[in-house]
């Protein structure tokens, strides 16, 4: 079998990071990795709990002379955002992830790369097979469905975790240790349509182009989001009624992509409204969305669309929704205090859906803006649900695991690391709600574009990375 990444240090790490990339792996469908990884647990003789949903769960015994040492639990998630470019072909549920080398770092052909959290995964499976490593009892936690709501950290059964200190592996990059975390939820907002018989010309609108991301660490670049283009768009072209709308494929990933089908009285105009809109809207976001575009073109007509009043509400409460930074935190200079994305629409069959994730560090701003976001619904005629929900993490100003972390990057750089919080959800807030008592730092390499084709991971800082993991889990045995 051929390895891409072969030759790449450390070897083990990239070994591990390619074989987990030929396993189809997206929220929801991680039995096949889960599968791999009790086989990894069997063949090394190490114990090995799964549950119903996937979460995998090993402990390996403390190195000779150390079994006195305090446990350690490092953890990370097996899901990854199945996010691909227009133009791939690219199947997440039977295709393996296309893996590319190219100027000192890793990224994926056309798709998410899963670094996020692969580099969990690779970096857990090369310590647990390192006999070389001297460690304490050594826990490995690997959830499952944390794109989606952190389910796999919600089910787990905590009593099983022996270890009071832990390092979550899904925040970098390098030189950070992150501390703290915001909290959020999954909203819904849906209208049932009344079809009528189409009349009027039908167009396809579909813009494109745009640089999307996570939801919680781009939110403040004030990207682009397709879907809230695609609502100004249609409200200046004014007289629409709508056939369908579509966009973006994750609730915590900035949209990329909407297409609209619709019915206009005039195409002509209609058209010139969108190349208008195209170039006002281009200047407006600059370089970072650079390759922004919309197309627009004729399409055959169907045989139903929405009732014009249905449409109009549809595209007012786009227009109207929030989305973007809501509020800047007044503690920490930079951090995102609370926000929304309106990261999905679909229509299915004469309803339209259009999920919204809001986050915040305060779990009462967080209540506001579900506040907010039902009220819009009872104004505008839309039925309101709320999903899955999740904590904050809250720092802990006495952290002996966050000091070790800092004495030891000190001594290995010469540099301070630093403490940081962070605007995106981690299942770190849910361990510290369910282990009462544990100490949580969370570290990661440098990595870019997570939940988008963008996605790359760099490949040095991955190895100094994990050579600073190693120190920190011989520390934690020598009790230094």
């Amino acid at each position: 079998m051929n390895y891409v990444l072969e030759g790449l240090k450390p070897e083990r790490f990239w070994h591990y990071f390619e074989e987990i990339s030929r396993i189809p792996r997206g929220s929801g469908n991680e039995k096949g990795i889960a599968d791999y990884l009790v086989a990894f647990a069997e063949k090394h003789g190490l114990y090995v709990y799964t549950d119903s949903i996937h979460n995998v769960f090993m402990r390996k015994e403390a190195s000779k002379g150390y079994e006195g040492a305090e446990p350690l639990l490092l953890q990370g998630h097996t899901d990854m955002v199945c996010e691909k470019n227009a133009d791939s072909d690219h199947d997440f549920l039977k295709d393996p992830i296309k893996l590319i080398v190219e100027d000192g770092w890793v990224r994926a052909d056309g798709t998410t790369l899963g670094a996020d959290n692969g580099n969990a995964v690779a970096y857990m499976l090369a310590c647990l097979e390192d006999d070389e490593l001297i460690h304490p009892e050594l826990e490995c936690l690997f959830t499952t469905n944390e794109e989606v709501g952190l389910d796999g950290a919600k089910a787990f059964d905590g009593s099983l975790v022996k270890s009071r200190r832990m390092i979550n592996l899904d925040c970098g990059g390098e030189g950070t240790v992150t501390t703290s975390s915001a909290g959020g939820m999954i909203l819904n907002a849906v209208r049932k349509m009344d079809m009528i018989p189409f009349t009027g010309s039908a167009i396809r609108i579909f813009v494109t182009g745009l640089a999307g991301g996570h939801s919680g660490g781009k939110i403040n670049e004030y990207l682009g989001n397709s879907n809230k283009i695609m609502g100004r768009i249609l409200k200046a072209i004014g007289d629409v009624s709508i056939v369908s709308i579509n966009g973006g494929s994750k609730d915590n990933a900035i949209p990329r992509e909407c297409e609209a089908i619709c019915s206009v009285r005039d195409t002509e105009k209609a058209k010139s409204v969108v190349a208008k809109m195209e170039e006002t809207i281009r200047k407006e976001l600059g370089e970072a969305d650079s390759g922004f575009r919309v197309i627009t073109e004729d399409v055959v007509d169907p045989v139903l669309m929405a009732d014009p009043d249905d449409s109009q509400k549809i595209i007012d409460f786009i227009c109207i929704a929030f989305n973007g930074v809501l509020w800047m935190s007044h503690s920490i200079p930079g951090l995102v205090e609370a926000s929304s994305n309106m990261g999905v629409i679909t229509t299915t069959d004469e309803v339209v859906k259009i999920t919204f994730s809001p986050r915040a560090s305060i779990d009462s701003i967080n209540d506001e803006s579900e506040m907010r976001i039902e009220t819009l619904c009872r104004v505008m005629g839309f039925e309101f649900t709320s999903g899955s929900h999740y904590p904050s993490w809250e720092f802990m100003k006495d952290s002996p695991l966050r000091q070790m972390l800092l004495d030891i990057y000190k001594k290995q750089t010469g540099s301070e690391m630093k403490i940081r919080a962070v605007h995106g959800g981690l299942e770190t807030g849910i361990f510290s709600s369910k282990i009462p008592g544990i100490d949580i730092v969370a570290i990661g390499p440098d990595a870019e574009g997570a939940h988008s084709p963008d996605e790359r991971v760099n490949i040095s800082s991955v190895e100094r990375v994990y050579k600073f993991l190693r120190e920190v889990i011989e520390t934690c045995a020598k009790g230094m």
